[in-house]
Order: C-alpha cells, then sequence, then structure tokens
C-alpha cells in the first residue's frame, strides 16, 4: 500500500503480497507433532497387543495340558476354546487386511505392511475405504464384525450379565455412535475416520485389535475358572499380581497387590518379591513341580492388606522395562505351599503435544482453535493454562479456544500442560505461540477502487465513503469486518493545502463539496486514516485516486 499521498509502488506491493503468502504457510503446515503421537500410540497399542497374544497363547497351553490328563473333565472346555481361538484370529486377520486395503489407497498397490507409510497425515484414505460413497464400505463390514463377536462372547460363552467380566467385555467392545452431535453427528464407523489422518486411523483399528485380545484371554480365563470352581482344591492356587498400570511416568510411583487366587479369607501368606532373575528355584519331586527361595537373592517381605494381598510400592527414577516376581508362602492342611508370581511394567516419559489448529499463530481478537493431546495419562486428568492476560477454555467437541484481548500487548503467550497424579500435580511441559494483530484491511474509495485507482467523479457522488475489507479467503480470517473509523481528507486551495478531518467513513458536505469543484486528472486523497477491527483500532496507509 502507499505512504501518505504517493502510489503504491511495485515493490510495496511485492512485500504485501509476501506477507499473506507467508501468513498463509504458516496455517497449512500442518503440524508433525500429532501424526508423530499417533504413531507412537499405534506402536504402544502393538507392544500391549503382543502381550495380550502372548498370554492368550499361554491360556490355550493351560487348556490342552488340562485336556490331555484329564480328557473327560476338560476336552469340552478346549473344543470350545479353540473354536473361539479360530474366530478371534479371523477377526484380527480381517482387521489387518482392512489397514492394508487403507495404506494401499494411500501409497498404492504395491504397498505392504514392511513399506514405509509416507502419507501419515493423508486425510482421504480411511475415509474412502471405510465409509466412502462409491468405495468398499468397509465400515459397515467392521461393525457386523464387532458385533457378531461380541454377542458370541457375551451371549453364548459368558451370558451372565451380572459378572464383572462380562461388563469389561461389554464396554471394551462396546460400538457407540455419536449422532446427537449436531456439528458432526458421527456413527461409529465414521469416527475411526472422518478428519482423522490415516495413522489415527490405524492406530484405532490397532486398538480394536488389542480389545479382541484382551476380551478373548477375558473369556479363556473365565471359561477356565467356570468349570474349576466346581473342582476347588488347593493345590489349584496361583500367585497374582493386580496392578492399575503398567505404564508409569517417570517420576511417578508404581503399585501392585500380589495375592492368592481363589484364596480363603483366613489366609495369611507370606509374600517374597526381588528384582533380580531367576525370581525362584524348582525342583521335580514325584512328577510334581515345587518352589523354593533361591540362595543368595535378597526379598523384600510385603506388607499385607486387610485381604491379605501384598502391597508392592516403588518410585519410578529410570525408564526401561522391570520385571519383577518371587514366591508366595501359605501353610495349609497339605502342608506349605510356594506358588510363584511374576509381573512386569514400564516407565517412560509423558508425552503431549499443543498443536494450533488453524495457524501456527494466534490473532488478537479471534477464537484461535488448539489441540491438546496427552499420553499416558487420561484426559479428565489433563490441566492446561496459558500466560495471564490471555484465557483458554474447553471448546465444544473437543480441544481448546484461545483468546488474545486486543489489549494484550506482548508477542507470544505460552500454553502449559500439566496432568494430576495420585502424588499431586505434576507439569509436563509448555509451548509458545506468537501474537499478531489481524492483517490490516484494503481501503477502498467509493466501495470498490483501490488505492491509485482512476475513476469518474459520478462514482465517488454516488457511493461517498471509505470502505476497509480483508480482501482474503484464508480461512482463519473468514467473517472477519472491519470498518473506518476516521480519515483526513486533503485539499489545496491557492497553493495552500488544507485538511478536512472526518468521523466514520462517510465523505460529509465539506468533502463532497471540494470534490465537485476538482477538475479531471486531480487526485482525490485520504491520509491518516483509522479504521476498528478484532485487534481493536488501528492506523492504516492512505489511498489516492485520480478523477477521469
Amino acid at each position: 500500500m502507499a505512504g501518505g499521498n504517493c502510489p503504491e509502488t511495485p515493490r510495496q506491493k511485492m512485500i504485501g503480497m509476501m506477507y499473506l503468502f507467508y501468513t498463509a504457510l504458516l496455517a497449512l503446515n500442518v503440524s508433525s507433532e500429532i501424526v508423530t503421537a499417533f504413531v507412537k500410540i499405534d506402536d504402544s497399542i502393538k507392544k500391549t497387543t503382543v502381550n495380550f497374544a502372548v498370554k492368550t497363547r499361554s491360556l490355550y497351553g493351560i487348556i490342552d495340558a488340562k485336556a490331555a490328563e484329564q480328557p473327560g473333565k476338560y476336552s469340552e472346555l478346549a473344543k470350545q476354546a479353540h473354536e473361539i481361538e479360530a474366530i478371534t484370529n479371523k477377526f484380527y486377520n480381517d482387521i489387518d487386511r482392512l489397514k492394508l486395503m487403507i495404506i494401499r489407497e494411500s501409497q498404492g498397490p504395491e504397498a505392504t505392511f514392511e513399506t514405509e507409510i509416507k502419507k501419515k497425515d493423508d486425510l482421504h484414505a480411511a475415509t474412502i475405504i471405510m465409509v466412502g460413497e462409491g468405495g468398499p464400505k468397509m465400515g459397515d463390514s467392521l461393525r457386523s464384525w464387532l458385533e457378531n463377536y461380541r454377542k458370541l462372547l457375551l451371549d453364548q460363552i459368558i451370558q451372565d450379565t451380572s459378572l464383572t467380566v462380562y461388563k469389561n467385555i461389554d464396554k471394551n467392545l462396546e460400538i457407540v455412535d455419536q449422532l446427537d452431535n449436531k456439528d458432526q453427528p458421527f456413527k461409529w464407523e465414521e469416527t475411526l475416520c472422518r478428519g482423522m489422518p490415516m495413522i489415527g486411523t490405524l492406530a484405532m483399528l490397532s486398538k480394536i485389535q488389542a480389545d479382541i485380545r484382551n476380551s478373548e484371554a477375558d473369556v479363556l480365563e473365565f471359561m477356565i475358572a467356570k468349570l474349576e470352581g466346581l473342582d476347588i482344591r488347593i493345590t489349584s492356587l496361583e500367585g497374582l499380581v493386580s496392578s492399575p498400570r503398567s505404564f508409569i511416568i517417570r517420576g511417578g510411583k508404581y503399585k501392585s497387590y500380589v495375592f492368592l487366587g481363589a484364596r480363603d479369607t483366613t489366609m495369611r501368606p507370606t509374600v517374597y518379591l526381588t528384582y533380580q532373575s531367576p525370581f525362584y528355584d524348582s525342583v521335580v519331586v514325584n512328577g510334581e513341580v515345587q518352589f523354593k527361595l533361591r540362595q543368595g537373592i535378597t526379598y523384600d517381605t510385603l506388607p499385607l492388606d486387610e485381604k491379605g494381598k501384598g502391597i508392592h510400592e516403588r518410585d519410578c527414577g529410570s525408564i526401561g522395562d522391570f520385571t519383577y516376581g518371587g514366591l508366595i508362602h501359605y501353610k495349609s492342611n497339605r502342608g506349605d505351599m510356594w506358588l510363584p508370581f511374576t509381573s512386569s511394567y514400564q516407565v517412560g516419559e509423558a508425552g503431549f503435544t499443543v498443536s494450533a489448529t488453524k495457524c501456527n499463530v494466534f490473532y488478537r481478537g479471534l477464537d484461535n482453535p488448539v489441540e491438546v493431546a496427552v499420553s499416558g495419562y487420561p484426559k479428565e486428568n489433563v490441566q492446561v493454562s496459558i500466560t495471564p492476560g490471555a484465557t483458554i477454555r474447553p471448546a465444544q467437541g473437543g480441544g481448546y479456544i484461545v483468546q488474545v484481548p486486543q489489549s494484550y500487548t506482548a508477542k507470544e503467550v505460552t500454553i502449559n500442560v500439566s496432568v494430576k497424579t495420585d502424588e499431586g500435580g505434576k507439569n509436563l511441559g509448555q509451548k509458545k505461540f506468537n501474537v499478531l494483530n489481524v492483517p490490516p484491511p484494503t481501503i477502498l474509495v467509493a466501495g470498490a477502487y483501490r488505492d491509485g485507482a482512476t475513476l469518474p467523479k459520478a462514482a465517488l457522488q454516488r457511493n461517498p465513503f471509505l470502505d476497509a475489507k480483508l480482501e482474503s479467503d484464508f480461512f482463519p480470517f473468514e467473517g472477519v469486518k472491519y470498518e473506518v473509523a476516521q480519515y483526513d481528507f486533503f485539499y489545496t486551495v491557492r497553493g495552500v493545502t488544507n485538511k478536512v478531518t472526518v468521523t466514520g467513513g462517510q465523505f460529509n458536505q465539506a468533502v463532497l463539496g471540494e470534490i465537485a469543484k476538482m477538475a479531471s486528472g486531480s487526485q482525490v486523497s485520504f491520509s491518516n486514516i483509522y479504521y476498528n477491527g478484532p485487534s481493536g483500532r488501528r492506523q492504516t496507509n492512505g489511498v489516492t485516486v485520480i478523477l477521469q
């Protein structure tokens, strides 16, 4: 734009265009932090699924061993268990094939699971495969698979709705539509893909696979317990470990309970625990495995709660995977019993991302949407704050809205992320964002003519006003409005320059009277222009037009 009464030079026009281009680049710079967070979440879920698979293989091994030892009692259980195994494996593999369909839609028909995914932020591939019109509608198939699998486990195997295992599986395999959301009424299958990068959909599908393996293990344990519950013997006891969490943020505390399964309420066992592997010795006596404490190993004796559970607590200051185990000693009417147990947990850093949804900067006077993602903690434990003077509040449908008032003069704000923990609060970190004013508008004479334009005098008389518009379709500024608050009109009489100061954007009688006297080729200049916008009252460059 031009300064004073001078027309805008080509260099000034170029600088103005570069500013708008730079601002657009900031908005289009899709944050890689969200994509990276989804990758980490997907990897973590896959590791969890592997652990569940190991657990189910162990349970099938137990069932097969019991069927070999006592076929009359366990053969029907083994048959039913392996039917569940076959159905579960097919469901799991069908989801793997669905993942590959999505990857190939994005990467090409030659892509495999071993091929590096280069378009993790692809917003279309998953939607096309899952719910897109003209696509294979695999979302409908996935829904049908899950409904049938859930019905098999709950209605045919467990049946008793009052049992905890029934409620857990019912919740894990639940299908919930979001049709009550007026802005985005999505069916369950749409929530897995619409508006989500491809790696996010893959992570959601990995979670379903993890839920399948977890539910499979729960059903197998239920089937074994149901059959053995008819013939409980003291020798069927086992050492169990229960922990609220198996992933601990560094600096937190790991807590677990170690106890006897199918125990008598009068049992007061002694629990020996160590982190030194192997955790115990074993010998075979008359075909029966007997366990004993290892010589030269230091064991901790756990305190017991009122129910006879050993309480294990440990401060977690180091990152890594930790495995512990030991023996539970109990004096029964058949003599001393030593029952083994092992468990593990993982300690890692808390991860978080803060990403501005529309731009990588905040604008004064606008609603600036922000997404905050924290790994390792439930959403309700996440706490978000911002530099005093600015405000941040939860947004409808998720995320947050940051508002920076016109009076805020600093050039940046800081968003702080913390979480509530059992030990109090923990600060995870912060992220800074630059603060800018909304770009100045273009001043138009008679509603249509830019600085330096030539126009008929009649146009000024038909539309006697200055208008302020942001001539950009840059999406963060949708709906932004300006109004001219004040300007100075300059004219010359007998070599003397005179000024008329006008409030508002309309031409008053004095301005119109002087314009009426001007001849063709005269310059009509407006300077010291002030406008009101989202970022407050600001001054912008003047404009000059030439009469035809």
